[in-house]
């Protein structure tokens, strides 16, 4: 009987690394913050049921609406809203992003279900590309004030507009959106982790990040911390919580929503919201390990990366919906080195270790610009952010593919696609799977290639009708400018450069004229019409002989006008060739009637 009564002595005498770890306990924030998104999704519906019954509404409070400030002048709910929520994580921090997000709830719920079927998605590091969200920023509200700037442009006097009757114009059709939160919510969170499209694809998460930084508001720790982890485990930002109050004492990822999760399963109740200095000033406590070498290479890298970006993003043209714009290299460099200059000082104190070499990310963003050139915006139908998505999966399953040809053992997720070089039934799955995905980003290129050919002339047809409405009301410069434009976009348009050389020599600048005609002729030379204007320019240039040339080729082309003999016979008199001109006046056929 003795042998069966439990000792107690004995369990004092048990050492703490052989008792099981204490549980962790349920996150009460958790509940609160779920109640939240419900109550945002709930204010979102009564919206849009607003607007359904009455026609009109306040405009949609989305971050996107402030592009409308940027490029026209517009202040908008949406531009408000946007600049309130900067001004608060001014001294809050990164909350709206894990309080008030419709995409944050989205990723939440989709981690929700996987993780109740015993998947637990795990965030990987993609190195250079966790810069696409700031420069996506940077494109879109930051890019058309710049441009604006360097071209010595007046700015649009801002006009507030705050309702709308049509209130769907600025979002993509429901299929699409559809396709949009499948993608940047189930797909991205399975493969690149829990608010995977916060880290590699939102461009108004990568401000509230830089703002983030010089918050006074964080989440900090007391002494009573035993740097349990349980704060990690918990954190859906995937933020090292339990690393970061224990270098810093408090925590300075910019990825921290402030989700508060941490805060609430503490066993000690250590950690705690406050206020005091700020992530960006933050001093460090223990040691730094020192980085591995690469780190010059690696911000060489970025900068390459963040130039082809730009050059990527500014030449999308969303008249045409395709990517005709000719590269402004003064705007791309000045973009580049102030997004240099912001991830330099607001790159954050965390550290996160790339999980790929040089090599495999350059071989990242290669694969991602190009698939963000073959996806965006084709037919109409992918708009920015789900192009980032696209672009961000392909980039990762490309190198994934590159992996499981270069070793022996490749993983996605937890899941083993090669084991000791043999394949698994899994990585034949994903093989064929990769097939497919190149097969549709090659049939979407090829497409891209042909619409960018038809958007250039289309885009140039809306320049070229600009230019002639300014014509018609005698603004010239104007209309230069605009018959310019449709030439970089169609160089083979003769009318266009006829319509520049008339409006050239018009302007008094005959030699630019004359120029603009001859290679309307070099183009076109059997055009009769072309060579009597020509031989007017040339005339009014003092250059009779050449006039002449231009004038009896003219006559040859269409010898049964008479408005060309007879300017022939009068440009012959001009120079002193009365007799000739004589002649062609004898054969000029008298009008009817006379």
């Amino acid at each position: 009987m003795s042998s069966c009564i439990k000792n107690p002595e004995a369990d004092e005498g048990q050492s703490a690394a052989s008792r099981p770890p204490p549980k962790i306990r349920a996150s009460k924030a958790g509940r609160w913050r779920a109640l939240a998104l419900i109550l945002v999704h709930v204010a979102i519906a009564a919206h849009l049921l607003h607007w359904s019954t009455t026609g009109s509404t306040l405009s949609p409070l989305e971050p996107s609406e402030s592009m409308e400030f940027s490029t026209r002048g517009i202040v908008n709910a949406g531009l408000i809203f946007f600049a309130l929520t900067i001004v608060s994580t001014l001294i809050l921090g990164r909350w709206f992003c894990g309080w008030a997000c419709h995409v944050v709830a989205l990723q939440d719920f989709c981690r929700w279900l996987m993780m109740k079927v015993g998947i637990r998605p795990r965030l990987v590091n993609l190195g250079i590309l966790r810069s696409v969200p700031w420069l996506a920023f940077t494109y879109m509200f930051l890019m058309p004030i710049a441009h604006r700037l360097l071209a010595g442009a007046e700015a649009p006097s801002p006009t507030l507009h705050l309702y709308t009757e049509d209130f769907w114009r600025t979002f993509p059709s429901i299929p699409v959106a559809i396709a949009t939160f499948a993608v940047c919510g189930f797909v991205v969170v399975y493969f690149l982790g829990a608010k995977g499209f916060c880290t590699y694809g939102c461009p108004y998460g990568a401000i509230f990040g830089v703002v983030d930084q010089v918050a006074p508001v964080r989440i900090r720790v007391t002494d009573a911390c035993e740097g349990c982890g349980h704060c990690t485990a918990v954190c859906s930002s995937n933020v090292k919580v339990h690393q970061e109050v224990r270098d810093y004492k408090m925590v300075v990822d910019p990825g921290c929503m402030k989700c508060l999760d941490c805060v609430s399963v503490c066993p000690k109740d250590a950690l705690y919201v406050g206020f005091g200095a700020p992530a960006l000033v933050a001093a460090q406590r223990t040691p730094v390990k020192p980085q591995p070498g690469g780190a010059t290479l690696r911000w060489a890298l970025t900068a390459a990366f963040t130039a082809a970006t730009f050059t990527a993003l500014s030449a999308f043209n969303g008249e045409v919906a395709a990517y005709v714009n000719p590269p402004d290299w003064r705007l791309i460099a000045t973009l580049t080195i102030f997004s240099l200059l912001v991830m330099f000082v607001f790159k954050g104190k965390a550290r996160a270790k790339s999980e790929y070499s040089l090599v495999e990310e350059f071989l990242l963003g290669a694969a991602f610009l190009a698939a963000l050139l073959a996806f965006r915006g084709l037919h109409g139908l992918v708009p920015l952010l789900f192009a980032l998505g696209l672009a961000v999966l392909f980039a990762w399953a490309l190198v994934q593919a590159v992996r499981m040809l270069a070793r022996s053992d490749v993983s996605l997720q937890r899941v083993a696609l090669k084991k000791n070089g043999a394949w698994r039934a899994s990585g034949v799955l994903f093989a064929a799977v990769m097939l497919l995905v190149l097969s549709g980003f090659v049939i979407a290129a090829r497409e891209q290639m042909e619409l960018r050919r038809e958007g250039r002339v289309s885009f140039a047809r809306m320049v070229f009708d600009q230019g002639v409405a300014n014509a018609r009301v005698g603004s010239i410069e104007a209309a230069i400018r605009a018959f310019r434009r449709a030439l970089e976009f169609n160089p083979d348009s003769i009318e266009a450069r006829e319509n520049l050389a008339g409006m050239l020599c018009q302007s008094g600048r005959l030699s630019e004229g004359i120029e603009q005609f001859e290679l309307a002729l070099a183009l076109n030379p059997n055009d009769p019409d072309t060579h009597a204007l020509c031989a007017q320019a040339l005339w009014a240039n003092r250059e009779g002989e050449r006039a002449l040339t231009h004038m009896r080729e003219a006559l040859r082309l269409a010898p049964d006008r008479t408005d060309l003999r007879l300017s022939l016979a009068e440009l012959l008199a001009a120079l002193g060739r009365t007799a000739e001109a004589a002649l062609l006046r004898e054969h000029v056929t008298p009008p009817p009637g006379r």
